[in-house]
């Protein structure tokens, strides 16, 4: 009996350690977001969005794009945005026309057309930046946006999180994980050590944080918070001169035409991938393209960051 005790404490100990790795170098609260996504699987789309019209909101809207094959999974992540202990003003979902990335038109799902909470806005695909530029062409200048990616459940204080701090720092672009750009200006996968030691290109991110962290690159996929006035909404918006790699790395494209600086916040946990289906959205993910061959000159952030060389004021090559 004592070695089977000894036993399972030996296991018990082991999960929680694998736990808290996961946690250090991930963001995510295995059982709090396994518990999050059950609750919100149980939730109606319809009942959030009756719950959104009488809650008390915050001033910061949330925008965000998908893909044609995803767009009938949309409804995962908008549960999320809804179920927030402080709901965003408006929801915009940006939908193109035409994908030019799967080149198909968009069946939009009948009951995400009647929602209060969300506003479907047409127009042409700009790529991946679809999740922020119509919206930012047609906000005010100091409306505050949290751009967001379509297959991550967000934490339930997110939008109050960005909330807060962006009544202390109205002049810096957000983001609850970005990182900086290697001296070297070549993009290579993390490991272990780079993401322990938050070192070029690893993700700094928030919840190792107990402050403001400068950053050259925020991350959409755990969610970054910008005005359009911290943008030339002209150069912005026309893609005609970018570089394919750039187009599709739209996360340094965007920070590197933000006139504003960028600084990573503390926070408590980040998204996370949904688990059911997860297979589905990994095989569409737009990191499977931005990797390219594998050769680290060919991932598209490589390309990306060496055609904004200049503009980049936390990492970067130091001989500017």
């Amino acid at each position: 009996m004592i070695y089977l005790a000894l036993a399972m404490l030996a296991v018990l100990v082991t999960l929680v350690a694998a736990i808290w790795l996961h946690h250090l170098f991930e963001g995510e609260r295995l059982v709090s977001d396994l518990l999050r996504e059950r609750r919100l699987s149980r939730k109606t789309l319809r009942g959030l969005d009756q719950a959104w019209k009488a809650a008390d909101k915050t001033d910061l809207v949330v925008s965000l794009t998908t893909i044609p094959s995803r767009i009938t999974l949309i409804e995962t992540v908008l549960k999320g945005l809804l179920d927030q202990s402080r709901p965003p003003k408006k929801i915009f979902l940006n939908v193109p026309d035409h994908s030019l990335r799967e080149d198909v038109s968009y069946d939009i799902p009948s009951h995400l057309k009647d929602l209060a909470s969300v506003e479907i806005v047409r127009g042409p695909d700009h790529g991946p930046a679809t999740k922020l530029i119509p919206t930012a062409l047609n906000a005010g200048p100091d409306q505050w946006i949290v751009a967001v990616d379509d297959d991550r459940i967000y934490p339930h204080d997110f939008i109050a999180i960005f909330e807060a701090a962006t009544q202390t720092h109205s002049d810096t672009a957000l983001t609850m994980a970005g990182w900086v750009v290697p001296e070297d200006l070549t993009d290579r996968p993390t490991t272990w050590l780079s993401n322990l030691r938050e070192s070029p290109p690893a993700p700094i991110r928030g919840h190792r944080q107990s402050g403001l962290r400068p950053v050259d690159i925020f991350m959409g996929v755990f969610g970054y918070a910008v005005r359009p006035r911290f943008f030339d909404l002209s150069v912005l918006a026309d893609l005609s001169d970018t570089p394919r790699a750039a187009f599709l790395a739209d996360d340094v494209r965007t920070s590197a035409l933000c006139k504003a600086p960028r600084h990573v916040i503390p926070c408590r946990s980040l998204s996370f991938l949904p688990k059911a289906n997860a297979l589905h959205y990994k095989l569409t993910a737009l990191a499977n393209l931005n990797r390219g061959n594998g050769a680290l000159e060919d991932r598209n952030n490589t390309k990306a960051i060496r055609h904004f060389a200049n503009r980049w004021h936390v990492g970067g090559a130091k001989q500017r």
